[in-house]
């Protein structure tokens, strides 16, 4: 019995972490600059500012950022269908 609360609480230390970590991850900004174009990109892919001849592009930035969203739906999507729900596999993985 004590097993199970146990484990739910290490389960719940690891979610709390990872969400820590998410949080860190899309906190960071990594900035590339080329010639005339400087890119500034989080850590969770999104792309934050751009900047082309000192001008920001506002709109290539939001249209960036919603074909990266469209795309991670899409192959969330496929994983979905070519894999099945993955808690249901995890679910019903023995307990050692």
């Amino acid at each position: 019995m004590f097993n199970g609360i146990r484990q739910f609480g290490s389960q719940g230390a690891a979610l709390a972490k990872l969400a820590i970590l998410q949080r860190r991850i899309a906190g960071h900004k990594t900035e590339i600059e080329e010639g005339d174009v400087r890119a500034v990109v989080t850590g969770d892919g999104k792309l934050k500012e751009l900047y082309i001849s000192g001008e920001n592009m506002n709109t290539a930035v939001k249209v960036v950022n919603e074909a990266i969203t469209k795309a991670q739906k899409y192959a969330a999507e496929e994983m979905k269908d070519s894999m099945g729900d993955l808690s249901k596999v995890l679910g019903n993985m023995p307990k050692g």
